[in-house]
């Protein structure tokens, strides 16, 4: 397997070189406007992108949310497109995963009745659905017209989307809705990593998102009165369901005691934005040792997708500082968080 990793780690590698660094950065940070903004971000990677994104709109911002979603869309498929065998299976069931958020998204618009041009920086574009495709699961008329539409594409969420759906109907609930997803993605990516010769590191990674699923649920549903058993997703390693059922009960004051040792810095958050970094933050350094721990494995992929998501988060973030004239201050802040 790591002989297989050998030749698509190489590729993956040489797309991190073309990461955003801190100059960069700087530059946009520096924007005082839009217009500088977008004069900073056509001398980066995304000018092809943001040039064609251009023409299409004249909106600034949907110009840049376009941009990053094609760019990162663009970038998968190229991986997809030099992996094959065992190596190529993996990385397609990891980005599965935008599509499981991109399908949350659509649930979330219906369910807070936003229109499809209001969208924008929700949608990844980095998975099988195109944001086109997208919007018009927004577009349908309630998510049972949605699920049929996504039907047609065969994707594999369709059957749960549709399930969810139409539960959504009696039970008007988001967060049922999208624990139901989480639960059938990672239902088939647990297929995927106890199948046949895949590498322990892949089981760990597949593992470490399923607890940090379970966390962030957890921390959801605190001081609300729903069914905290049914939203529990087995499959993780060290966030077990007692240990979920605590953490939904009693909030962040039980973080302290989950004995996890890949999320042990939730114990100093005080609210869930700053639980949130920290399981952002847990999962960057898990990436981080298993790539240094195995170079030929899955762990690079996994690390430099990760990097490919915070950069884009990054950028939204300054386009919107810039677009808004935010202060500096405060955009230096929000961007450690992003």
């Amino acid at each position: 397997m790591s002989i297989e990793f050998g030749y698509v780690n190489a590729r993956v590698r040489g797309m991190s070189s073309r990461l955003l660094g801190s100059d960069a950065y700087a530059s946009a940070l520096a924007a005082e406007d839009i217009r500088a903004f977008q004069t900073v971000f056509a001398q980066t990677p995304y000018a092809a992108a943001y040039e064609e994104a251009g023409a299409r709109t004249k909106n600034a911002l949907r110009a840049v949310d376009d941009a990053l979603a094609e760019d990162f869309h663009a970038t998968t498929r190229r991986m997809l497109e030099f992996a094959d065998g065992a190596p190529r299976a993996m990385i397609a069931a990891l980005l599965r995963r935008y599509d499981l958020e991109d399908l949350k998204t659509v649930a979330r618009a219906h369910h807070a009745g936003r229109r499809p041009d209001d969208l924008g920086e929700a949608l990844t574009g980095a998975g099988d659905l195109r944001p086109a495709a997208l919007e018009a699961l927004v577009a349908a008329a309630d998510l049972p017209a949605a699920a049929q539409a996504l039907a047609i594409t065969k994707h594999p969420l369709a059957g749960p989307f549709a399930k969810a759906a139409r539960r959504y109907v009696e039970d008007r609930s988001l967060l049922a809705f999208e624990v139901a997803l989480d639960q059938a993605y990672f239902a088939s990516l647990l297929d995927e990593a106890f199948g046949s010769d895949r590498p322990e590191s892949f089981r760990a990674h597949v593992r470490r998102e399923i607890d940090a699923a379970n966390v962030r649920t957890a921390l959801k549903v605190h001081g609300r009165d729903v069914d905290v058993g049914s939203l529990f997703v087995p499959g993780g390693r060290e966030i077990g369901r007692d240990a979920f059922e605590r953490l939904a009960a009693e909030g962040l004051s039980a973080a302290g005691e989950l004995g996890s040792r890949t999320f042990a810095a939730l114990a100093e958050a005080e609210d869930l934005a700053s639980a949130e970094r920290a399981i952002r933050e847990a999962l960057d350094t898990a990436a981080l040792r298993a790539a240094r721990r195995e170079p030929v494995g899955i762990a690079v992929v996994v690390r430099y997708l990760r990097a490919k998501e915070a950069e884009a988060a990054k950028l939204r973030l300054l386009a919107r500082g810039a677009y808004y004239q935010l202060p500096r201050e405060s955009l230096e802040k929000e961007l450690g968080r992003a």
